[in-house]
């Protein structure tokens, strides 16, 4: 568990330092003179999130044990890796669907790809959840709120 709370303490504060000064900046303006700026409450969020894994760091690495770090398993399995993996693919799939067929076929691909990959598959379901959650979404956007996904 130490050597998971060093890992994950790290790869946080690595991610708030990068939200921080590269993401935040890139992505929010500038507000109007004499308000606040509107990067100030998700600055402070991240700056809290980065001091409390460094927290979280430090004091895992200075905890002393009986084992040392070298005898803990790993914290993360192979099996974990290949699911993040296969999400991580089937994310850059409904992405690139999104982008160069439509938003239809990506969120069909989201939705059953994350049905087959979670271990469902019963044709029915595979076939009903994705329609069904398209349709929902269809009669949101194009009935309810008057817009359209483009």
């Amino acid at each position: 568990m130490r050597r998971a709370n060093i890992i994950s303490g790290i790869v946080l504060a690595c991610f708030g330092l990068v939200m921080i000064f590269a993401i935040i900046p890139w992505q929010i303006e500038a507000g109007p003179k004499g308000m606040m700026s509107p990067s100030l409450v998700p600055t402070m969020m991240m700056v809290l999130i980065t001091g409390l894994s460094v927290l979280l760091t430090v004091i895992n690495w200075r905890a002393r044990t009986k084992e040392s770090i070298e005898d803990t398993p790993n914290p993360v399995s192979r099996a974990e890796l290949a699911a993040l993996v296969k999400v991580g693919a089937l994310f850059a799939l409904a992405l690139g669907l999104y982008l160069w067929i439509s938003p239809l076929f990506a969120g069909i691909a989201l939705v059953a790809g994350a049905l087959l990959i979670l271990g469902e598959r019963r044709p029915l379901v595979l076939v009903l959840m994705p329609a069904g959650f398209m349709l929902a979404i269809w009669f949101l956007f194009y009935k309810v709120l008057g817009t359209a996904i483009l």
